[in-house]
């Protein structure tokens, strides 16, 4: 029994001397920076099929330890193409055997998961320095992967709690090559903490852009309001993402009603009622296909109603002079309709005094706020070409209604009017093509 017992000790010593020779011989060689040979030596360290449960992590790591370093060296990482892959596979295998890294921390392995993170990200950004932006978007992935598991668990020297260089330039790959999901999944790091910066302001359009692209409402207003609070004086660029995404995914007559709302709660900017005013004097058959009449001159209306208070803020004439060419193109409607209903019934005749009745109001209005821009666009000094030919447009369009609305005395008796709209018919009539 007692040589028995001898031979028990003897061959656990046996044992433990072996390992300790595998691992004091791996040691060696990576401190002389034979990784060859010592990638040689872990590989049947871990080949052996009679490996004992408690030298696998040891031994995991080792060769982690082997592999990172290969994969780091200029010359050995072409000839093991493989090795950030073997070294991956032993780091994940490692920690599914200790995920408390308490062998790891005692040996003081991190060293390994550095390396592997210095690679990936050196990697990342040649191939980011290339284009190639799906390459350049694994490695940067993977160097973010690890130097969140490094800070996580306090084995680096940062006091940082992110890696923040390593997440932008991941989710800049992501998003050159197009994979918008991963490169929100990175962005949202940096935003959700609401960072701040001139580098960082393109990241919040991102995020604002993609939700509207894929219709997301709620991400859409929780990162449009984390621009707001984090860049508040760029104000009127959030106030337009906001118009262009409401207009986009919303019906010509849920716009109206939203307009009705923000119209009678009050306080809205130039930037937004001039996104609504646009908005609503669209053209766009598509929208307007199902809509009443009735409703189709209110949503006009209400796009002249927003161009007005546009105006009111800023004095810009071109906002009088869009209000003043909804109002035409109501007045000519009305016109035509006019004409259409021609006939020497009284019923027929009726109908035209109503719809002239109309006619005049509305060439009234549209007169009064083209009269409002004239001056404004005449006299400034550095107009541009958009402003030269509405200018253009506008001297015009006076000079019919007044031509219509001279005319129109004539019919009604009223000729104590029709000196003052002569001259002024004249007066705008004179103007055409004039301005350059």
């Amino acid at each position: 029994m007692k040589r028995l017992f001898l031979s028990v000790v003897a061959l656990v010593l046996f044992s433990a001397y072996l390992k300790a020779q595998d691992e004091s011989v791996i040691m060696l060689l990576v401190t002389q920076k034979q990784y060859e040979k010592a990638k040689d030596e872990v590989d049947k360290w871990l080949a052996k099929p009679k490996l004992k449960d408690k030298e696998k992590p040891t031994a995991l790591l080792w060769k982690m330890m082997v592999y990172s370093d290969i994969f780091t060296d200029s010359a050995l990482s072409p000839k093991y193409p493989d090795a950030n892959a073997q070294a991956l596979d032993a780091f994940h295998q490692y920690l599914a055997i200790d995920p408390e890294l308490k062998q790891m921390k005692d040996n003081h392995f991190e060293g390994a998961v550095g390396n592997l993170y210095s690679g990936s990200f050196n990697k990342g950004r040649d191939f980011f320095q290339e284009k190639n932006w799906d390459s350049s978007f694994a490695y940067f992935s993977e160097a973010e992967s690890l130097g969140t598991f490094l800070l996580t668990n306090k084995l680096s020297s940062s006091e940082s709690t992110m890696d923040t260089v390593t997440i932008l330039y991941t989710g800049y790959a992501a998003q050159n090559a197009k994979l918008y999901d991963s490169a929100a999944k990175y962005y949202s790091k940096l935003t959700d903490v609401k960072i701040s910066g001139p580098d960082y302001e393109d990241i919040y359009k991102f995020m604002i852009e993609h939700y509207s692209e894929i219709k997301d409402d709620a991400n859409f207003k929780k990162y449009l309001d984390l621009a707001k609070e984090v860049y508040p004086n760029d104000n009127p660029t959030w106030t337009q993402y906001e118009m262009n995404n409401m207009t986009a995914n919303a019906r010509i007559t849920e716009l109206y009603q939203n307009y009705l709302k923000d119209a009678a709660a009050g306080g809205m900017n130039e930037d937004k009622l001039i996104g609504y005013a646009e908005a609503l004097a669209t053209n766009d058959q598509t929208q307007l296909e199902g809509i009443d009449s009735t409703t189709k001159v209110n949503i006009k209306l209400a796009s002249a109603d927003a161009f007005g208070k546009a105006f009111n803020l800023s004095n810009n004439g071109l906002y009088a002079f869009n209000v003043g060419v909804i109002y035409y193109s109501i007045y000519s409607d009305l016109d035509d309709r006019y004409a259409a209903n021609r006939g020497e019934s009284a019923a027929l005749k009726a109908k035209r005094a109503e719809i002239a009745k109309q006619e005049m109001a509305y060439s009234d209005t549209a007169s009064q706020w083209l009269e409002k821009a004239f001056p404004i666009l005449q006299d400034k000094q550095d107009r541009s070409r958009a402003e030269t030919a509405s200018l253009n447009r506008l001297v015009d369009y006076l000079a019919n209604i007044y031509y219509w609305q001279r005319e129109q005395t004539k019919t009604n008796g009223k000729s104590a009017d029709y000196d003052r709209l002569d001259a002024l018919y004249k007066k705008y009539d004179a103007l055409h093509a004039t301005f350059k």
